[in-house]
């Protein structure tokens, strides 16, 4: 806008702002005016002709009374009501009496009523046109008041000329009501742009102050993606195409960033043999995306909501395989769109050598523990048989309390051996076709002896018919055997243990449920661990060392199969084994 402009702007609003929303002295203005140089002309010109002077006089008075009121409300404030409409009333009287005292119908000021009227009728209502009719035809029958004339025709002028005005006033009242809609709805939507400028401007803030905040979470997500260098983190989109490589992928598979981000799909780092036992037997590569079976199996378990977390050897671009932890997720978007994964791989490097190291170390001691103990027991049996050497009452007991014991030593070897074997992928399976129904039924009969000395109730829910499985039956009954033992272990008198064989799709479930005392929830996750032992073992003084359910869940793994656990103090604990019922590869899961 120019300065001209400017200058033009603000004198318009300087003026035109006593007439957007006038006083009564603005609007009486012009009624003065034209009856103040009617009155000038009265006194300067002989020939304007005057009939009765008192009369005009009076008229005349009688404006200037109403503008000086006019002036009064004015400076009050008061722009509407009975006192300012009262002023265009008065006027059109006094202006009738001005035409009366300078002629009658014949005075040139008849035309002035005209000013006052244009006031009445530009005022909201139909009622002005009615006001402006009553007021115009006295003031027009004003002089036949004063002096009532004897044709009978001159009354037809207070008839005729009042129909003119409030026909006038009519128009004005209409177009002033057309007018003041126009204006009403100029405000309102001045008004509504107004308040759309202010919640567009409102919004523009909020817009910016999300950038800023959105720049900020940018530059820290990329400075906490930048310092993440000890676990490769890569994320796909759903046909496992790269889309993000972290520099802890740069430094443990050895792909550049550019590299990586040039449509490289994350199967190129895991060997196929890896991933062949993840893939279901039937499933064959996806013509669509090209991915393997394998990781497309643990995208899909992924999707459905179990948790991904599997040990996996990786391949670096050199060529070497790292052994590896990766956790798999899907990552989505706050409305629920799904664009792809989120694989975090850790390098167990480290770990499966300190594993390698602690396994030798426990496989060696058991079997440097194994060769004393077996002579000790060896020339304990002599001891004990030879004839030339009869022991006495004393010390047969005295040397069976060694035996037991050199026995009960000899059992934790071999289950530290056993355990030693599981963790380093050697354990063995003898597989033959069997019946685990009648696996339960010989655990259940061989159990039953503990279990009535504890005054416990043990059970066998399981089918008629053989369900017959190729397992190795002697590892199978030592997880049975297990799991008896400690549920009797674990149940007070009068209570109450039941091994159960159940049928699933695909698979069978061995279960083994007691009403004892049960295991803390917070502690469940950790039954498995070699060692560890629930506090309600050691709050009951229950003996063991902590290694029965992680031989049996080894057992399980080696079958193929899981192991899961459900308990609730003071209610009771069901352990439950799934055996597949087709065979599965063999290879063994570390156990932690």
């Amino acid at each position: 806008m120019t300065t001209t402009n400017v200058v033009q702007a603000s004198m318009e609003r300087g003026w035109r702002k006593y007439f957007d929303n006038p006083t009564p002295l603005i609007k009486q203005g012009p009624t003065a005016i034209a009856v103040g140089i009617a009155a000038l002309l009265m006194w300067a010109i002989p020939g304007v002709p005057v009939t009765d002077g008192v009369v005009a006089i009076t008229g005349i008075l009688a404006v200037a009374a109403v503008t000086a009121l006019a002036a009064v409300l004015s400076a009050r404030g008061v722009y509407d009501g009975w006192a300012a409409m009262l002023i265009p009333i008065v006027s059109i009287l006094g202006i009738g009496a001005l035409r009366a005292g300078t002629g009658g119908a014949t005075s040139l000021f008849s035309s002035l009523v005209l000013l006052p009227v244009i006031w009445i009728a530009a005022a909201p209502g139909r009622k002005q046109v009615l006001i402006v009719g009553i007021f115009t035809s006295i003031a027009l029958l004003m002089p036949n008041i004063i002096d009532p004339p004897e044709d009978s025709a001159a009354w037809l002028r207070g008839i005729i000329g009042p129909l003119v005005f409030a026909t006038v006033g009519a128009i004005v009242n209409e177009l002033s009501r057309l007018q003041r809609l126009r204006t009403s709805q100029a405000e309102a939507l001045v008004a509504e742009r107004t308040a759309a400028l202010v919640a567009n401007q409102a919004m523009l803030e909020k817009l910016s102050a999300s950038e800023q905040q959105y720049r900020g979470l940018s530059e820290s997500f990329a400075s906490l993606w930048n310092s993440i260098t000890g676990q490769a983190v890569i994320a796909t989109d759903n046909c496992g195409t790269i889309t993000a490589w972290n520099p802890g992928a740069v430094r443990l598979l050895g792909m550049p960033v550019r590299d990586a981000l040039a449509g490289v799909r994350a199967d190129r780092f895991f060997d196929s043999a890896m991933l062949a036992q993840f893939a279901p037997a039937s499933a064959a590569m996806s013509s669509e995306d090209r991915l393997h079976p394998g990781l497309r199996a643990l995208f899909d378990e992924a999707d459905s909501g179990l948790s991904v977390d599997s040990h996996i050897d990786v391949t670096t671009v050199g060529g070497s395989s790292v052994p590896a932890r990766m956790t798999v997720s899907p990552y989505q978007d706050s409305d629920g769109s799904r664009h792809g994964y989120l694989l975090v791989i850790t390098d167990e490097t480290r770990a499966v050598e300190v594993a390698r190291m602690k396994d030798e170390f426990v496989g060696m001691i058991s079997h440097e523990l194994r060769t004393p103990l077996s002579a000790i027991i060896g020339f304990l049996d002599l001891l004990q048989n030879d004839p030339a050497q009869p022991l006495t009452t004393d010390q047969q007991e005295f040397v069976g309390i060694i035996e037991r014991n050199a026995q009960r030593l000899l059992n934790l070897v071999g289950d530290l051996l056993f355990t030693a074997q599981v963790e380093s992928g050697r354990f063995p399976l003898e597989r033959r076709e069997a019946d685990v129904v009648e696996l339960v039924r010989n655990a259940v009969e061989s159990a039953g002896p503990h279990a009535q000395r504890e005054g416990i109730e043990i059970v066998a829910e399981v089918p008629t018919a053989p369900v017959r499985l190729s397992i190795d039956s002697g590892r199978i009954g030592q997880a049975l055997d297990n799991l008896l033992s400690n549920a009797i272990k674990f149940t007070g008198s009068g209570g109450r243990v039941t091994a159960s064989v159940r049928m699933l799709d695909g698979a069978v479930e061995l279960a083994v449920r007691d009403t004892g005392v049960g295991i803390p929830e917070d502690e469940q996750g950790m039954l498995f661990t070699r060692f560890f032992r629930a506090s309600t073992a050691t709050q009951n003084a229950v003996p063991g060392v902590g290694l029965g359910l992680t031989i049996t869940r080894a057992i399980m793994l080696a079958h193929g199969g899981s192991m899961d656990v459900t308990s609730k103090e003071g209610v009771g604990t069901e352990f439950r084994m799934i055996l597949p019922a087709a065979p599965r590869t063999e290879a063994i899961q570390v156990v932690r």
